[in-house]
């Protein structure tokens, strides 16, 4: 690591050494590091924070020295505001709670932390249901105890993470950023930047309970040398800065009209339960006979330890529209690609939430003239809050001129 006071951490980072949910090890992790760092961008480490359990006798100090790297260890709990970190864990702070109940309660999961010499963190603050301001703006919940909100996570989108860096403004409510990676290219897209040498679970909990200490969530690109880090737009300014062009230039015709105001706000979009039966029933239409998706006693001895759902098994979900731009422009539409990215496995017994959204609506020319395009998301929950896919598909408007052709 640089000689230097400045200390970049990826707070927020779950391994498949203790979480049933990530696909990377925490040395996968550190050659990722290693990897990044040699592309010229500063990631000095990352704290595992793995879902509702904690392991005092894990002991990563001799990896991480092999990469030069910090790895140090919190927890994730879930707690009736949502999920929740904690920096600090103490035998005093194990003895409070059942680490695996998923209705902690919120304020005395940060007063006993607080109590016992830790922290806790406000985790992934924007999103729906899993997030502090979904609960704050619903139930009111009181938000005094929280010192520390996790306002710019990887796995949230603009949106997400504009209202939590609202809410957190708006009380005075101290920020950090977190990948939330659960496989190795999620580590560092989001990082925390110390103005504070780092290099145990001490200091980083001596730094996050002084009001002094000195703390700034950012972006991976961020922290290139040189780089300058931009300022966090609410959700007011994200409004207005919502890209609704290609960067072409002038297309030539009247300016775009439409609802800019529902970019990124998801809506809840259905849900699909995942079964045994079902994926069997899937494979057979497809006659997939891929033995991870079908054959127990093989699927057991693989990576992911048990039968996982087909990717293509998400597609099957009958889902709501989300929020309507009302796009002023064109009269004929059509289908325009689609793009998955697949994040965690699924696996028989999850239920999974989506959350539909308009992504994007930006314009572009082609042989037929002016084109609008208007993307597109479903994202899908499970039953721990965590992004396991994001779906998108395109939709085309354009103009085709009285008497003219769509060839």
């Amino acid at each position: 690591m640089p000689d230097t006071a400045q200390t970049f951490l990826d707070l927020h980072v779950h391994s498949s050494e203790g979480s049933d949910d990530a696909g990377a090890t925490v040395e996968g992790y550190l050659r990722w590091v290693e990897s990044r760092r040699k592309l010229g961008f500063r990631v000095d480490g990352f704290v595992l924070t793995e879902h509702r359990r904690y392991d005092p006798s894990r002991d990563y100090s001799e990896l991480a020295a092999r990469y030069n790297a910090v790895v140090l260890r919190g927890v994730e709990l879930e707690t009736e505001i949502g999920h929740v970190l904690v920096y600090g864990v103490t035998p005093e702070f194990l003895k409070h709670f059942d680490l695996t109940d998923v209705s902690l309660p919120y304020a005395e999961v940060f007063r006993v932390a607080w109590e016992t010499g830790g922290v806790a963190v406000g985790a992934h603050a924007g999103r729906p249901r899993i997030g502090a301001v979904e609960h704050y703006n619903e139930r009111q919940v009181d938000l005094s105890p929280v010192r520390v909100l996790e306002t710019l996570n990887g796995g949230s989108n603009d949106y997400e993470n504009a209202r939590a860096h609202d809410l957190a403004r708006t009380h005075n409510i101290r920020e950090i950023g977190a990948s939330d990676g659960h496989f190795v290219s999620g580590l560092a897209r989001c990082l925390t930047r110390f103005d504070h040498t780092i290099r145990t679970i001490d200091d980083l909990v001596a730094v996050l309970r002084d009001p002094a200490g000195r703390f700034v969530p950012l972006r991976l690109e961020e922290t290139l040398e040189g780089a300058e880090i931009t300022v966090r737009p609410g959700l007011e300014e994200l409004t207005a800065m919502l890209p609704h062009t290609s960067g072409q230039g002038s297309l030539g015709g009247d300016a775009l009209e439409f609802d800019r105001s529902v970019i990124g706000r998801e809506v809840p979009g259905g849900r699909l339960v995942v079964t045994a039966e079902s994926i069997r029933e899937y494979c057979e239409a497809l006659e997939e006979t891929n033995p991870l998706y079908l054959d127990h006693e093989f699927a057991s001895e693989g990576l992911y330890g048990g039968i996982i759902a087909p990717p293509g098994l998400l597609q099957t979900a009958q889902l709501g529209s989300p929020p309507d731009p009302k796009l002023k422009f064109g009269n004929l539409g059509f289908h325009a690609g689609s793009r998955q990215e697949y994040f965690l496995p699924v696996r028989p017994g999850d239920v999974l939430e989506a959350y539909v959204s308009i992504k994007e609506v930006y314009e572009k020319t082609g042989r037929s003239g002016r084109m609008v395009f208007v993307v597109r998301q479903a994202r899908f929950e499970n039953q721990h809050g965590e992004t396991v896919a994001l779906l998108q598909n395109s939709h085309v408007q354009r103009e085709l001129q009285a008497g003219g052709s769509d060839d």
